[in-house]
C-alpha cells in the first residue's frame, strides 16, 4: 500500500474502509518498465536506485487527491489557524477553543492549566494528555470520581492520533492542520464505548487500565471511527492542489510548462523515496560504525583480562615519512593492573635531535650518542620484551605507523594485536572537553605523561585502568 498507509493504519479496519483504487498506468507511472537512478552530487556513496514499480506503488495509495479537486479551506474554517487563533486569543473569544471541541468539553478546553498551550494548538495535544493525566492522579488520590477527566483524556489521544495520521510525505502533522475542514472533525462523535483503546497509540497502558476501571471494556471495533480517514484524505487532497496550483503559478510567471497532478504527485513520491532510502543508508552505515566501535571496545576490555603490554613511543617528528623512532619504551601488565617489567630504549637516530624535540622530552644529542642503539636492535629488543601480548598504545595508529615502517626497515615482524586507549576514553568520559593523555591522566588522578616512553606509558596504563573500571 505504499508510505502512507503505514501512516493511517491505525484509522483504517478491516472490511470498515474503502480501499482506494488503483491508478491506470498512465497515472500510476508515466514510464511504465523504467528505473530510476538518483545521483547524490558530493556524496561518496553510489546512486540510489528506485524502481519505477516502487514509485508507481507509493502514487497508487493516492488515488482519492486525483477525484478531490477542492477548494483551499476559509481560516475561519481550518481545524487550526496559527494567524486566525492569534486573533481570537487577543480578543478572548470562546471561539479559541473550537480546536479542541468536540473531542473533550468546553469546560476542560477552558482549565487554567490548557490556557498556555492554546497558540500552539494541535502541537501540544501530547502535553494537554500529560495535564490530564496529572489532574486525573490528584482525583484518585483523594478518592474523588474522575469519570468526566477520563472522558478528556481519551478525547485528546483520539485527536492527537489524528494529527499524527496528517503526515503526509515529507509533511509534517502540524503543517497540515490547516487543511483539514473543522467542520468536518466537529461531526465526529468520540464514544469510548464504540471506538474502544486497541487502535489508538496515544494511550498509555494506565490510561487504559483507568479507562476499563471507568467504563469497562468496550465494544472492540477495529479502528476509532470510519470517519477519519475520510476527514484526512480530502486535507490532503486540499494539501495536494494547493501546493500544485502554486508551482504551477510560479512555473508560469517563468514562461515554463504546468503539470498534471498525476505527475505532480509521481515526482514527490520519487523524491521521497530517495531520500528515506538514502537516510536509511546513511542511517545503517553509521549504525555499523558504532557497532564496529562497540566491538574494538569490548575486545580491548577483554584483552585486559589476560597478560597485556601498554607502549609509547617518542619520534623526531610526526610524519612517519620523514621523522624517525627515537625512542621505545613497554611496560609488561598483569590483568590486575600490576607492572611486571619495564622495558626502555634510546634510538641512535640518523639525524640529529631536533631543537624542538630536546626541549619537549629532554633527550639531548649526547644522551642518544652515548646510550643510543640501532633501530634493528631497538626494535628486536622492544617485540622480544612484548612477546605475544596484546599492546596499548594512546593513539594507536600513530605509534603503529612508525613501527611498521622500522618492521619493513629492518625486515623484522611486530605481529602482535594492537588495542588504543583513545576510543576508549571517549567511550568512557564523553563530556571531556580533550582527550590528550595529559588531560586524561589528570582526570584519572594518574601520572602525568612527560614526553618520555616509560613515564607515558604509566599514563597510559593509568587511562586503560580507570576506562576498565568505567565500562564494567
Amino acid at each position: 500500500m505504499g508510505i502512507l498507509a503505514n501512516l493511517v493504519s491505525k484509522f483504517l479496519g478491516s472490511g470498515t474502509a474503502t480501499q482506494p483504487e488503483r491508478l491506470p498506468p498512465s497515472i500510476a507511472s508515466p514510464a511504465s518498465g523504467l528505473t530510476v537512478t538518483v545521483s547524490f552530487p558530493g556524496k561518496s556513496q553510489p546512486s540510489v536506485d528506485i524502481p519505477d514499480e516502487e514509485v508507481a506503488s507509493v502514487v497508487s495509495g493516492y488515488a482519492y487527491v486525483l477525484s478531490n479537486q477542492l477548494d483551499i479551506l476559509k481560516p475561519a474554517d481550518r481545524w487550526f489557524d496559527e494567524v486566525v487563533q492569534k486573533r481570537r486569543l487577543r480578543d478572548d473569544s470562546e471561539t479559541q477553543y473550537e480546536w479542541l471541541i468536540p473531542f473533550l468539553a468546553l469546560e476542560f478546553a477552558k482549565l487554567d492549566r490548557l490556557k498556555s498551550f492554546q497558540s500552539r494548538g494541535p502541537s501540544a495535544l501530547a502535553e494537554i494528555a500529560k495535564v490530564f493525566r496529572a489532574l486525573i492522579r490528584e482525583r484518585r488520590k483523594t478518592k474523588q470520581p474522575c469519570n468526566d477527566l477520563l472522558r478528556a483524556l481519551y478525547g485528546t489521544c483520539i485527536l492527537n492520533d489524528f494529527l499524527e495520521s496528517l503526515a503526509f510525505e515529507s509533511t509534517v502533522p502540524q503543517a497540515m492542520t490547516g487543511y483539514v475542514d473543522i467542520h468536518e472533525l466537529q461531526r465526529i462523535h468520540v464514544d469510548y464505548s464504540m471506538m474502544g483503546y486497541e487502535h489508538i497509540s496515544s494511550l498509555s497502558k494506565t490510561d487504559i487500565k483507568w479507562l476499563v476501571e471507568a467504563f469497562g471494556e468496550p465494544v472492540k471495533y477495529p479502528s476509532p471511527n470510519n470517519e477519519f480517514p475520510h476527514v484526512r484524505n480530502r486535507a490532503v487532497s486540499r494539501y495536494c492542489w494547493e501546493q500544485l496550483r502554486r508551482e504551477n503559478e510560479t512555473a508560469a510567471s517563468l514562461g515554463r510548462s504546468q503539470k498534471p497532478m498525476n505527475e505532480w504527485l509521481y515526482e514527490l513520491a520519487k523524491q521521497n523515496l530517495e531520500i528515506s532510502k538514502d537516510f536509511l543508508a546513511r542511517s545503517g552505515e553509521r549504525q555499523a560504525r558504532r557497532d564496529d566501535a562497540a566491538a574494538e571496545i569490548e575486545a580491548a576490555i577483554a584483552a585486559t583480562r589476560g597478560p597485556f603490554a601498554v607502549a609509547d613511543l617518542e619520534t623526531t617528528g610526526l610524519m612517519v615519512e620523514n621523522a624517525e623512532i627515537l625512542e621505545l619504551a613497554a611496560l609488561l601488565v598483569d590483568p590486575d593492573g600490576s607492572v611486571t617489567s619495564e622495558f626502555s630504549m634510546l634510538v641512535k637516530i640518523q639525524c640529529p635531535v631536533p631543537a624542538d624535540i630536546a626541549r619537549l622530552t629532554g633527550i639531548s644529542q649526547s644522551e642518544v650518542d652515548m646510550k643510543g642503539q640501532t633501530l634493528a636492535f631497538a626494535l628486536e629488543a622492544f617485540i622480544r620484551h612484548v612477546g605475544e601480548r596484546p599492546i596499548f598504545f594512546h593513539n594507536a595508529p600513530f605509534d603503529q605507523a612508525f613501527l611498521k615502517a622500522a618492521c619493513l626497515k629492518t625486515n623484522q615482524c611486530l605481529a602482535n594485536q594492537f588495542y588504543d586507549t583513545l576510543p576508549l576514553a571517549r567511550h568512557s568520559w564523553p563530556s571531556l572537553s580533550t582527550h590528550k593523555l595529559a588531560a586524561l591522566a589528570e582526570h584519572v588522578g594518574g601520572i602525568r605523561p612527560n614526553h618520555r616512553g616509560l613515564g607515558d606509558a604509566h599514563a597510559t596504563l593509568a587511562v586503560l585502568l580507570a576506562a576498565r573500571d568505567s565500562v564494567g
